[in-house]
C-alpha cells in the first residue's frame, strides 16, 4: 500500500475499532509478512502460525500505534519478535537445513514447461538460497531478507530491527558476501548474489 492518506485512514479506523479496516490492512500486508517469516523460519507451517500470531497481536495493540505512517515497520517488528520468541523456545540460533524448503516451493513458471533441466536448476538454486540463508546468524539473515528480498531502505531496516544504520549496513554487506560464496557454483563469472539496491541510503 503506497497511498499515505489511505493508509492513515485505515489505521485510524482500525484504532477506532473497525474490523473491516483491519481486515483491509491484513489483506494488504499479510503476504509480505508471511514471506518475511517464511524465509526466516524456513517452513510454511511455522510461517503461517507466526503470521497469524503477528496479526492477532497487532489487532490487540493497534490502539497504541500513534503514527499511522509507521504501521509497516511496526508490524514487521511484531513479526520479527515472533521469530525471536520461537528461537528462544527452541534454544537454537539456526535452522536445520534439512527442514528448509522455502525457496524451493516457488510459484510455477509457465516458461519452464517441457524444460525439466531448468525446473531442476530452479529447485536446486532455491534450496541453495535457503541453505545460504540458514547458514547466516539470525541477525544477519533478517537484514539480508529485508534489504535484498523485501527491497527496504537501510533506514527502514534500522527502524525495524532497532539497530544503528552502520550496524545494519555492515551486516547486509557481510550477508551478501556470505550468500555469494555459498551460491558461487550457480553464478557465472563476475556475477553477484544480489546487486546494490537502488534508493538505499
Amino acid at each position: 500500500m503506497n497511498q499515505e492518506p489511505e493508509l492513515s485512514r485505515l489505521v485510524e479506523d482500525a484504532r477506532n475499532g473497525s474490523r473491516e479496516a483491519f481486515r483491509t490492512l491484513y489483506e494488504c500486508y499479510s503476504s509480505r509478512i508471511f514471506n518475511f517469516l517464511y524465509r526466516l523460519l524456513g517452513t510454511k507451517h511455522e510461517a503461517e502460525d507466526a503470521t497469524q500470531q503477528t496479526f492477532l497481536i497487532s489487532l490487540h495493540r493497534i490502539g497504541s500505534l500513534r503514527n499511522p505512517q509507521l504501521f509497516e515497520s511496526w508490524i514487521y517488528r511484531i513479526a520479527r519478535n515472533e521469530v525471536y520468541q520461537k528461537y528462544r523456545r527452541k534454544q537454537v540460533d539456526s535452522l536445520d537445513d534439512d527442514d528448509s524448503r522455502a525457496f524451493a516451493e516457488i510459484a510455477e513458471d509457465p516458461r519452464l514447461h517441457g524444460q525439466p533441466e531448468k525446473i531442476l536448476l530452479n529447485e536446486e538454486l532455491g534450496e541453495a538460497l535457503q541453505s545460504a540463508l540458514n547458514s547466516l546468524p539470525l541477525k544477519m539473515r533478517e537484514v539480508f531478507i529485508l534489504a535484498v528480498i523485501d527491497d527496504m531502505s537501510y533506514q527502514d531496516i534500522s527502524d525495524i530491527v532497532g539497530r544503528s544504520l552502520l550496524s545494519v549496513k555492515k551486516d547486509i554487506y557481510r550477508a551478501r558476501m556470505a550468500a555469494k560464496e555459498r551460491l558461487s557454483r550457480y553464478l557465472g563469472p563476475g556475477s553477484k548474489a544480489s546487486g546494490q539496491k537502488s534508493g538505499a541510503s
